[in-house]
């Protein structure tokens, strides 16, 4: 009797029938440009990133102005995250944090409290803490209530929030941007708020202004942290095209035997160099350093101490945190910011300030019109009344004389010959609108408003006029970036040299030539070929492969192991240049590897994959140094057979592959005993053996009696 499994049919309503490419478009591509417009980009306009703007505007509308309370953080972030902003309070905590933190190149928010002072603090909780617009942040949204920008709905449609701010002056340039999007990023360096301020007027003024100019007005980058930019490379590059790599150091002085630290690359936290120093003091490659102490404080800033032993210089011990620590490093520059269109794109220094200038355009244009519509309706208004005074008498007559207050209204329109919102107007006047000191007053009022016309008119069509507006505004704002906080402070070092590299960017340090890695996975001063000589490399029984350089080796000469975990480590050596490497699994496979395709490592590292075994049992029992220029080939000996193979007909493979058959088995055997090499062949007895090609059968016989022929 055969048993019939019952299987439930499945529930139509849970199997989603949906190709990738469908649920590509509809959900990850969905959520990468969110991910792109809503989150981690800034606007090239207004500069800031949703949660920046809307945080901003929250604090706005909260009157939380300068010279006003300040308000519990807390408060301000539940607010926008529950009106405008739909994410954790804990993020919008951290951007308020940002913005407030002393190394903020302009502060946008007045903070109360444990806010940031150097880069890599950590905030007091929101609920210690207080915050307010400062005077810049303020000139951020100080246009709002004019109508300057578009509002629209809220992610709930219960209020309104703008599209841009009316920035008065350009924060993506000022205070730098860092955000990694779905297959976008952006890094924009800060600049001195001044120079920006000038260029943009230089720039209103002369659209097409040289580079050679702006460079001059716009020099390079100036972080609140300070630090200096050293030398010239890329500083153009990065101005004229918005891309470019420079080099910025921390400031390093230097008092006896010691060496304090008191600024810092931007982005570089002050826990990170510790920690970076520390790890070299302990690997020994800063055996120089005798201590190390944190003195920051609010009196003094950052100050970090490193002093040198006896011995040592502090000049030396300054080279080597430059050489070896973050304290100097390349800032790549990328500036990509949001377009009118929300679609991210590279733009230049230049094109950020012209984008900035034509929201400023806008601002100027869109208030103009929204007070040129008051203005209107409020002339239309006088004039009706004015039109009313010329003969009060007969007004109020008609208002007497009229049984209803649309007969007045109907009997107003007809004798003054005004239309029916102007007579309402009249009805609804008090008395005392119509003593001889009003009409004066009227008058007044009317030539002011016909004069605020014809300027917000002329504003509204001519760009020329707006112009002129908007660069007297830009004198005004730059009033904001006078006082002394607002000196340069990252020093442009342009004759300095930054520390050389390598090819491969990383930084060079000297050499020990004493450093030797022998076959059983040992650097050390004794045994072992010259790493200089060649590049190191160890191979695993699980399969793993290594290649090193020697990079991260301690200065002090000791017995180090080649990786942290050497267990299974079948040989290591030094591979001299030409050579390819074989690995020979016990399931008669070799895999030859060149290793210019394999990335080398550290000597943290513990190899990567190299050659894939077959299964169960199989494992590496050689790697062995190989060179077609020398005719060499492989003896493989099982139980009961051997072979002889070329190694010029094995051929090269990349790593982490399966290698090629090499050996094939004769009944009753399932793997190799071991595999060497020779230069001339190998003798079996008294007879030379001629090296076969790979996918001949192996030779049955013991292989105790062949052994490698002697090197010529």
């Amino acid at each position: 009797m055969t048993a019939t499994l019952d299987i439930p049919e499945q529930n139509p309503d849970l199997v989603l029938d949906q190709s990738a490419d469908d649920y590509w478009n509809r959900y990850q591509l969905t959520f990468a440009l969110y991910s792109v417009s809503d989150r981690a980009i800034p606007s090239a306009y207004d500069g800031l990133k949703p949660g920046q703007r809307r945080l901003l505007y929250q604090m706005h509308e909260s009157k939380l102005l300068p010279g006003n309370k300040p308000q519990k953080s807390s408060k301000v972030c539940s607010a926008v995250t529950g009106n405008l902003h739909p994410h954790g309070g804990a993020s919008m905590y951290g951007a308020a944090a940002l913005m407030a933190a002393d190394f903020q190149r302009v502060k946008v928010i007045d903070g109360q409290g444990a806010f940031p002072r150097i880069q890599g603090d950590i905030p007091a909780a929101d609920r210690y803490t207080e915050m307010r617009l400062s005077a810049p942040g303020a000139a951020l949204t100080a246009e709002l209530d004019s109508h300057a920008v578009e509002m629209v709905p809220t992610f709930d449609g219960e209020w309104v929030e703008p599209t841009v701010l009316p920035a008065q002056w350009p924060v993506l340039l000022c205070n730098g941007a860092v955000g990694i999007a779905e297959g976008w990023a952006t890094k924009v360096p800060a600049h001195n708020p001044r120079e920006v301020m000038a260029a943009c007027r230089a720039l209103l003024k002369t659209p097409n202004m040289t580079d050679d100019r702006l460079c001059k007005l716009i020099p390079g980058p100036d972080w609140g942290s300070g630090a200096s930019v050293v030398g010239t490379a890329g500083i153009r590059e990065y101005i004229t095209t918005g891309r470019g790599h420079f080099t910025v150091r921390g400031k390093i002085e230097i008092e006896g035997k010691n060496c304090i630290i008191t600024e810092l690359p931007p982005g570089v936290a002050s826990g990170t160099v510790q920690d970076r120093i520390r790890a070299l003091v302990e690997s020994g490659e800063m055996s120089g350093v005798a201590d190390m102490s944190d003195l920051t404080d609010r009196r003094n800033g950052l100050r970090i101490v490193v002093t040198a032993k006896r011995g040592y210089s502090a000049e030396q011990i300054r080279d080597q945190l430059l050489a070896l620590t973050p304290l100097e490093g390349t800032f790549a520059a990328s500036l990509v910011a949001l377009d009118e269109n929300r679609v991210p794109r590279w733009w230049s220094v230049r094109e950020l300030i012209m984008a900035f200038l034509r929201l400023r355009d806008s601002v100027v244009l869109r208030r103009s019109e929204y007070r040129l519509e008051k203005v209107a309706a409020r002339r239309h208004l006088v004039a009706g009344l004015m039109t009313i005074h010329l003969d009060i008498d007969a007004a109020v007559a008609v208002i007497r004389n009229s049984e209803t207050v649309d007969d007045a209204r109907k009997g107003l329109q007809e004798r003054f010959e005004i239309d029916a919102e102007q007579a309402d107007y009249v009805l609804s006047l008090q008395l005392r609108r119509l003593t001889k000191l009003d009409v004066i007053e009227l008058k007044k009022e009317a030539e002011r408003l016909d004069a605020e016309h014809a300027e917000l008119t002329e504003l509204v069509n001519n760009p020329d006029a707006r112009r002129k507006v908007i660069d007297k505004e830009l004198v005004e704002t730059a009033k904001l970036f006078k006082g002394p906080e607002y000196d340069r402070r990252t020093v442009l070092d342009f004759d300095a040299t930054p520390v050389s590299r390598d090819e491969e960017g990383s930084r060079e340090r000297k050499v020990n030539t004493a450093w030797r890695l022998d076959d059983r996975g040992v650097f050390s001063d004794s045994h072992g070929d010259l790493l200089t000589s060649g590049l190191g490399w160890a191979v695993w029984a699980d399969g793993r492969v290594k290649f090193t350089t020697g990079n991260g080796l301690p200065f002090k000469t000791r017995d180090i192991p080649v990786a942290p975990d050497i267990t299974g480590l079948v040989r290591s050596g030094v591979l001299p240049q030409g050579y390819h490497l074989a690995l020979v699994t016990r399931r008669g496979k070799i895999l030859r590897i060149d290793p210019t395709t394999v990335n080398p490592q550290g000597v943290a590292g513990n190899g990567v994959a190299g050659v894939k075994l077959a299964g169960d049992g199989d494992e590496v029992i050689a790697a062995l140094p190989v060179s077609c220029a020398n005719g060499e080939a492989i003896l493989s000996i099982a139980e009961k057979s051997w072979k002889v193979t070329e190694v010029a007909d094995i051929p090269v493979k990349g790593r982490g592959g399966a290698g090629v058959a090499f050996h094939p088995f004769v009944k009753g055997e399932e793997a190799l005993l071991a595999a060497s090499i020779s230069p001339t062949g190998y003798v079996r007895g008294k007879r030379a053996v001629t090296p076969q090609n790979r996918a001949k059968a192996a030779v049955k016989g013991s292989g105790a009696d062949v052994t490698p022929a002697p090197a010529e």
